[in-house]
């Protein structure tokens, strides 16, 4: 087995899953276990007379059971994970029984048919016509939208901030819901921000300030649309919520095979929807992306990404002035463990260089991922911050336990961190200290 026990905690959707999983770390409850190369399988007895077949693709991982859960992984699948990493003894190596071939059989052609379905429509001929009048229709409508946008944040800054935080939630809501009728979804998400600024503690008029300056550069940019360049163009329909569609990214010819380092991940949730972020590395390029997937309900995503490991694959790039978002061009092959440190920059000052050169091409730029090398994380007056190699210090966006973890790793030497600065501040995903570790599924 290749994952760790950290690592299998992080595919669990929830706590209680992780709980229950963990009770099932008995081999008396599994008659049957067993493994091959490439799958895990095993029988477990259940309240019922029959037991429950659970089956895992260690490609993925990928899980089937039998059992009526609708969580995914149910706690049968972690359970049989953590049982063969923690007891391999008690697994029978062999050829997988029936049920669980002709599972990875129907799996692996349906991940065929996808790949073949997707490179038909890659070679069909589109509509280019009706697709260019729906695309200016739309735009229009967004142009109307952020023109009014635009009126109003004129109006917040001649009328001053001072009486922000005393303003009900309608006053920024009825703003919201114009925006949503103009089909710009994005801008919603900004006034969102715009709001929370307003509460965020001392110096928030800055923090509000430099938001509205943000939101008026976007509008700025939503009025010339048709005159920016195309990569251009991609930035701004993304931060404007335009999504494009999967099609479209696929047909893109920035694509990139490489070995890909998972070295974080950051799940947040809105109104039951579920946001997944997933930093990947390529280790022979060093070419970061992200990978962004949604579900709603439940923290089950359809295609686990485990952190600390690497996965052979194919990315296809949105258009961008400086490409970061992808897309997996396949479901990845088998995961490793991530052994050997990745590139990494010598201190802050490269790494804010290195954002600011990013931000210089893509004004809208928000959450930018660095490795750095030789950082020590401490705590002084009750707030957590990272120190480099020139003495330079960032302030550290962690939950305590998180950070009082990194902490430990380190042992209080200089580390290699990698994570997400956004807000002026870094979020630490992973580090190498003998090894690397993930600092958790991040949750915000």
């Amino acid at each position: 087995m290749n994952l760790t026990m950290e690592q299998i905690t992080a595919l669990a959707p929830d706590a209680a899953s992780v709980k229950a999983g963990r009770g099932l770390v008995n081999s008396a409850k599994w008659p049957t276990l067993g493994q091959s190369a490439n799958a895990l399988w095993g029988e477990c007895q259940g309240s019922g007379s029959k037991p429950y077949q659970v089956s895992v693709d260690l490609g993925g991982p990928a899980f089937k059971c039998t059992c009526p859960s609708r969580k995914f992984p149910c706690k049968h699948g972690l359970g049989l994970l953590w049982l063969a990493v923690e007891k391999p003894a008690t697994v029978q190596i062999g050829d997988p029984p029936p049920w669980v071939a002709d599972w990875l059989a129907v799996r692996h052609g349906k991940v065929e048919k996808q790949a073949a379905v997707a490179a038909g429509k890659k070679d069909a001929p589109a509509d280019a016509e009706a697709a260019a009048k729906r695309a200016a229709k739309r735009l229009n409508q967004m142009g109307e939208g952020g023109a009014e946008l635009a009126r109003w944040l004129s109006d917040q800054v001649r009328q001053g901030l001072a009486t922000y935080p005393q303003q009900s939630a309608t006053y920024f809501a009825g703003v919201a819901a114009r925006l949503v009728d103009a089909k710009i979804p994005g801008l919603v998400n900004e006034m969102v921000r715009l709001e929370s600024f307003i509460h965020s503690g001392d110096g928030w008029p800055q923090r509000v300030l430099g938001q509205l300056g943000r939101m008026s550069l976007i509008t700025e940019g939503l009025s010339r649309f048709s005159t920016l360049p195309e990569s251009l163009q991609g930035d701004l329909r993304a931060v404007l919520g335009w999504a494009m569609d999967k099609e479209e990214v696929l047909a893109n010819p920035q694509r990139v095979t490489d070995d890909w380092c998972v070295l974080g991940q950051v799940f947040t949730e809105r109104d039951r929807l579920w946001e997944r972020r997933t930093w990947l590395l390529g280790r022979t390029q060093a070419q970061p992306a992200l990978l962004l997937d949604f579900m709603h309900g439940q923290r089950s995503f359809p295609v686990p990404l485990v952190v600390g490991t690497s996965v052979q694959a194919e990315l296809a790039f949105y258009p961008s002035a400086y490409p970061l978002r992808a897309l997996l061009v396949n479901p990845p092959e088998s995961a490793r463990p991530l052994r050997e440190p990745v590139p990494a920059l010598r201190d802050f000052d490269a790494a804010l260089a290195a954002r600011a050169a990013a931000l210089a091409v893509n004004p809208w730029l928000l959450a930018y991922p660095f490795a750095v090398e030789n950082v020590i994380p401490l705590r002084r007056h009750g707030a957590w911050r990272l120190r480099d190699v020139q003495g330079a210090e960032l302030p550290l966006n962690m939950a305590d336990r998180d950070a009082w973890e990194l902490l430990a790793i380190s042992g209080g030497h200089p580390v290699a961190i990698f994570g997400e600065w956004s807000d002026n501040e870094f979020r630490a995903l992973g580090v190498w200290a003998d090894g690397f570790h993930g600092l958790g599924s991040a949750e915000s």
